[in-house]
């Protein structure tokens, strides 16, 4: 029998019981990792792995020179786990989500999750745990609270901020939000730029807005004014005229911005400092068949995190080393598809957006860290049939 009361309080209204158990997975035991919505965990309370990159040498022995290293890659990529229930997938949300182009995470004393739906020109707002809040826009438009395609989403590095910046690519224009206790957004301000804004990042002290032909445009945050801007075309570190927009992200702390060229044969990962001084570049030697669609910066780890969209690929880049340590985090094999944007919440999850002309649209929570919070050992008051009651999310 299932519980009515609980079913509404985890769930906003209007959604059929069906549609929930298939929409939202962490209710299902057969993802391992699964927990109660109402408990309290965070991955991040294990000390940081030393030996992070024993699989990781094991990978680079096996990619040759030539023919042989595409298609190992290739199998490696694709070969598909010997357990049947997915290990790092924990939580799924498919209902009435089009064309999820970003996700960013708000302060951590918040963790609540917000993504940019580029198809329906919205924000959705979620609580960690996938439960829809909130939405803003939903109708295309130039005016307050409306939008035309926009692209990405970030949120400001500050524990008790719910400040977050929107591309709204083409209304050629960023929009700056607060997020009220009540989950409603309160416009606060625009940024226009000449060209079309497509992907937004941010640091503990500036903002930077990465727009089409190359140019990127930086800010000051206290005093919201302008800091460079940085034509990537006139620069040395370009070789080729940029037509498209690059992806990039910050540094929290130095404010340092680390982009890539996505439509390059080899990827190169070129680091600036806010005022468009070139710093050094990270070359993907032993991985040439890694993409870079979308990248954040993982403060916690001092890493990147990066998105590789064309073969379906999350890997992690140590930028402080000289050589081009990566580490493969997601693949297909993990229920990964055509990822287009990620964040890292409060609790140590990989949040992901995914969506694609062949694939389902989709947003997911991943294992990331370490942890005991998610155990192999079930509950037993989690049933494993199919009939099983939301009343089996009450874990102790």
């Amino acid at each position: 029998m299932v519980d009515w009361a609980t079913q509404n309080r985890l769930y906003p209204p209007g959604y059929r019981p069906i549609d929930v158990r298939y929409r939202r997975t962490s209710i299902d035991s057969s993802l391992p990792y699964s927990i109660a919505s109402t408990k309290r965990h965070n991955c991040r309370s294990k000390i940081k792995q030393s030996n992070k990159f024993i699989n990781n040498e094991m990978l680079i022995e096996s990619l040759h020179h030539g023919l042989n290293q595409a298609f190992q890659f290739h199998d490696n990529m694709s070969a598909d786990d010997n357990d049947d229930r997915n290990p790092k997938l924990l939580a799924t949300y498919a209902l009435n989500i089009n064309w999820p182009r970003s996700v960013c995470c708000l302060s951590e004393s918040d963790g609540s999750l917000i993504v940019c739906e580029q198809d329906r020109c919205r924000l959705i707002l979620f609580t960690p745990q996938l439960i829809l809040l909130s939405t803003c826009g939903g109708k295309r438009g130039h005016d307050l609270y409306e939008f035309d395609s926009p692209w990405s989403v970030a949120s400001f590095y500050d524990k008790s901020s719910s400040n977050v910046l929107v591309a709204d690519t083409n209304n050629r224009r960023v929009q700056y939000f607060t997020i009220e206790y009540n989950g409603k957004f309160l416009y606060k301000q625009s940024f226009l730029t000449k060209e079309k804004p497509f992907f937004v990042g941010t640091s503990k002290q500036h903002f930077a807005i990465s727009c089409e032909k190359g140019l990127i445009i930086t800010f000051l945050i206290k005093r919201k004014i302008q800091v460079a801007k940085i034509d990537l075309n006139r620069t040395s570190i370009i070789q080729n005229s940029i037509q498209n927009a690059l992806p990039f992200c910050m540094d929290p702390q130095n404010s340092f911005l680390f982009l890539s060229n996505s439509i390059l044969s080899i990827s190169i990962i070129h680091q600036l400092t806010i005022t468009g001084e070139y710093l050094r570049s990270i070359k993907l030697d032993h991985y040439p068949f890694l993409r870079i669609s979308s990248l954040i910066f993982d403060n916690y780890d001092q890493q990147l995190i990066i998105v590789d969209s064309f073969n379906s690929i999350i890997y992690s880049l140590e930028h402080d080393l000289d050589e081009d340590n990566v580490e493969i985090l997601l693949k297909r094999s993990d229920n990964l598809n055509n990822p287009q944007g990620l964040c890292v919440s409060n609790e140590g999850h990989l949040i992901v957006v995914e969506c694609s002309v062949t694939t389902q649209h989709t947003l997911k929570v991943f294992r990331y860290h370490p942890c005991s919070c998610h155990s192999r050992v079930g509950s037993s008051s989690v049933k494993t049939s199919e009939t099983r009651s939301v009343r089996s999310l009450n874990i102790s």
